[in-house]
C-alpha cells in the first residue's frame, strides 16, 4: 500500500498518494436504486459506532448521550508513524505520510448541516477547536492540520450520514504556503494587512455581501474561483482558528448557519466542500502568521472542471460573483 506525499520537480506542490483509501466505500451510481441505499440507515456505519469497529477518540458530551463522536477514520490518507525527514529517490522528494486522519460524527442520520440549530453548530466550533489543539499540540509531524466537510456524492462524501473530518500533514501545502507569504509580502509592499483591506473594500462595496452579524462577515469573493463560492471571515481577523475565543462561536455559527440554509433554499440544496483555512501549526512561518486571516471556505459543486482547467490551472468560473451574492442574499 502505497502512502506517502510525493514532491513535483517542477512546480513544487506536493501529491498524496494514499492507496489504502480506494477500500473505502463508494456511492458513484446516480439512479435511484443507488440513492436509496446511499441514504439507507440500515447499512450505515455511524449508527452502530462499536459493531462497525470505530476507534474512538472521545465524544461529546459522554459516551451514553453522545452528540458528536470524533472517532478515527478507518481508510486514513495518512497514517500514524513516526516523523522521519523527507528523502530523495532520484531527483524527487518524498515524505512519508505521517498523520492523524478523524471523523467527526454528528448522531442524526438524516439531520445535516443546514438542519442544526445554532446552538449544534456551535458545538460543532467547539469541536473543531478543541481537536484541531490536540493534534497540533501532539508530538509528531504536524505541519498543517485542516478541518473539512462533505457534503453529497458529488463532493465526496462517500457516506450519506452527516460528518466531517481533521487531517493532519507533515508538509506544508502549496495553497497555505501561498497564501501565508502573500500575505507578508502584501504588508511588506502596502504597509497594511490585506485582510483588513480586504474586509474593509468589501464591506464599503456591499455587492457581494451576503450575511453578516457583529463579529463575522459572509460574501462571494471578487475572485471567485468557482460558481457561488462563499468565504466567511472575521471582522476582527486573526491567523488561528483554534485560538477564537468561544464567545466568538455563537456569532460563527450564526452566519455559517445561514449560508448553508441560503445554499439550500437558492440552489436546491447541492452539494458542497466545506473547510477552515487557518495559519499552520509549528512551522519556519511562524513569524508572519499575524499578517494570515483564517477563514473558512464553501464551495457548491456546481460544475466540473475541463479542459482549460486541467490544462491551464486556470478555474473558469461561469457566474458573476455579483450575481451569485445578490441570489444568495435575497434567498
Amino acid at each position: 500500500m502505497l502512502n506517502e506525499f510525493r514532491q513535483d520537480l517542477v512546480s513544487g506542490e506536493w501529491v498524496l498518494f494514499a492507496t489504502g483509501r480506494a477500500k473505502r466505500p463508494h456511492a458513484d451510481e446516480n439512479n435511484d436504486v443507488a440513492d436509496k441505499e446511499y441514504k439507507s440507515i440500515q447499512n450505515c456505519p455511524f449508527e452502530d459506532l462499536k459493531r462497525s469497529g470505530n476507534e474512538p477518540v472521545w465524544f461529546y458530551p459522554n459516551e451514553a448521550d453522545w452528540r458528536i463522536a470524533v472517532i478515527k477514520n478507518k481508510f486514513p490518507a495518512v497514517k500514524p508513524g513516526v516523523c522521519k525527514q523527507a528523502t530523495d529517490f532520484g531527483p524527487f522528494s518524498i515524505q512519508e505520510a505521517v498523520g492523524f486522519h478523524d471523523v467527526f460524527v454528528y448522531k442524526n442520520h438524516d439531520q445535516h448541516f443546514a438542519d442544526f440549530s445554532q446552538e449544534e453548530v456551535v458545538e460543532v466550533i467547539r469541536s473543531y477547536k478543541r481537536r484541531y489543539r490536540e493534534i497540533s499540540e501532539s508530538e509528531g509531524c504536524v505541519r498543517y492540520v485542516l478541518i473539512f466537510h462533505n457534503f453529497g456524492r458529488d463532493a465526496g462524501a462517500s457516506i450519506y450520514h452527516p460528518h466531517s473530518q481533521i487531517i493532519s500533514m507533515p508538509i506544508l501545502p502549496p495553497d497555505v504556503s501561498r497564501s501565508i507569504n502573500g500575505s507578508y509580502n502584501f504588508y511588506k509592499e502596502h504597509k497594511e494587512r490585506v485582510y483588513d483591506v480586504l474586509m474593509k473594500w468589501e464591506r464599503e462595496h456591499g455587492n457581494r455581501t451576503i450575511y453578516e452579524n457583529d463579529l463575522f462577515i459572509a460574501f462571494c469573493p471578487f475572485v471567485s474561483k468557482t460558481p457561488y463560492e462563499v468565504r466567511i471571515f472575521s471582522r476582527d481577523s486573526h491567523a488561528h482558528f483554534e485560538k477564537m475565543p468561544d464567545e466568538f462561536d455563537k456569532y460563527l455559527a450564526d452566519v455559517l448557519l445561514t449560508v448553508l440554509k441560503k445554499i439550500r433554499q437558492a440552489l436546491g440544496n447541492p452539494p458542497y466542500n466545506l473547510f477552515v483555512h487557518t495559519a499552520p501549526a509549528e512551522t519556519e512561518l511562524k513569524s508572519v502568521h499575524e499578517f494570515y486571516s483564517w477563514h473558512i471556505e464553501i464551495l457548491p459543486k456546481i460544475k466540473i472542471d475541463a479542459g482549460v482547467e486541467m490544462g491551464t490551472g486556470v478555474d473558469v468560473n461561469i457566474i458573476d460573483p455579483d450575481e451569485a451574492a445578490e441570489l444568495l442574499r435575497n434567498a
